[in-house]
């Protein structure tokens, strides 16, 4: 110990001697966490859970504010193991915007316990009529972002919520919504084009677990899927027959894997297909965005890719 502390003192003097901050050498030594504001920015941090809030983020508020995202690309949100950086980035938060509706399970959880700013849950809103589900638990389906219309809700409920923690920039974030939300008239219109191109009946989407229904609705689509809403859900035998004697009867011409699902889940789907004589018509994206620079790594790109992979298959 005399040593250590003898050893301290002479690192000291040599680095006054040399005019380098102590604290710039010891921080080498930390545990690796990232602190709210690395650079002394002064602004004001915004935590978000799921990758299509994060974007949500970018678009209003990315060079505004300390935007950080919890989830990364291909996480699912069902599942996520919280880290001890995010129960780090809830408790200093400004600002968490988050789905609700139990989508974000463990994290959800964390943030009714720890949070110390405000939290902002984009899907509990009266404008959004929720689907029901046919979990134990009887919650409702979380997914409403796959309906555009419910999306341009949750832009607006994250408008409102980045102007009262920096009302100085209100103008900005209300400009940035309204453009946002043209884009996504726009998005819906075109999807809405899409998938009028497919035959009605040709029109039966069956995937890995039941993130679809909104999108459903929204776009005129019979959807099925071989869990429930929660991905740690694990079907019963009884319901992958049901779902398999469904296929042959309808005709469907693909299944659907996902990429942010168990392996389980997609090798279900692939084991139904085979057993029908359907073929894989491509990989969605349901619960996360994709990686930077990949075909989804917004939430319009991820629409457009869903839609385009939908009518490209069911023709």
């Amino acid at each position: 110990m005399i040593c250590l502390r003898q050893n301290l003192k002479r690192l000291k003097k040599l680095l006054v001697g040399l005019a380098v901050p102590i604290g710039l050498i010891l921080s080498g030594c930390s545990n690796g966490e990232q602190s709210a504001d690395p650079i002394g920015t002064g602004k004001k941090m915004v935590v978000c859970t799921t990758t299509m809030i994060h974007d949500i983020g970018k678009v209003l508020a990315g060079d505004l504010l300390d935007l950080r995202g919890i989830m990364k690309a291909g996480e699912d949100p069902h599942i996520y193991e919280l880290k001890p950086h995010d129960t780090k980035l809830i408790i200093e938060a400004d600002l968490i915007l988050m789905n609700g509706l139990h989508l974000e399970a463990q994290v959800g959880h964390v943030i009714e316990e720890k949070a110390r700013g405000r939290v902002s849950r984009l899907a509990e809103d009266p404008r959004i009529v929720t689907l029901g589900s046919e979990d134990a638990a009887g919650a409702p389906d979380p997914h409403c972002w796959f309906n555009p219309e419910y999306f341009k809700i949750y832009v607006e409920k994250a408008r409102d919520a980045l102007s009262g923690i920096d009302p100085d920039n209100v103008e900005t974030y209300n400009n940035r919504a309204k453009a946002y939300m043209k884009e996504l008239d726009e998005l819906f219109a075109w999807g809405k084009k899409v998938v009028a191109a497919i035959p009605r009946e040709q029109r039966i989407m069956v995937t890995s677990h039941d993130a679809f229904q909104y999108f459903g609705k929204a776009f005129d689509i019979e959807v099925y899927a071989v869990a429930g809403i929660s991905t740690e859900q694990d079907p019963a035998p009884q319901d992958r027959l049901k779902l398999e004697t469904l296929v042959k009867e309808r005709g469907a011409k693909a299944l659907f894997v996902e990429t942010s699902v168990r392996d389980a889940l997609n090798n279900m789907i692939q084991q139904i297909a085979k057993s029908s004589g359907a073929k894989i018509g491509g990989t969605l994206y349901s619960d996360s965005l994709g990686e930077p620079g990949s075909v989804a790594d917004t939430y319009i790109h991820m629409m457009k890719h869903n839609l385009s992979t939908l009518a490209d298959t069911l023709k």
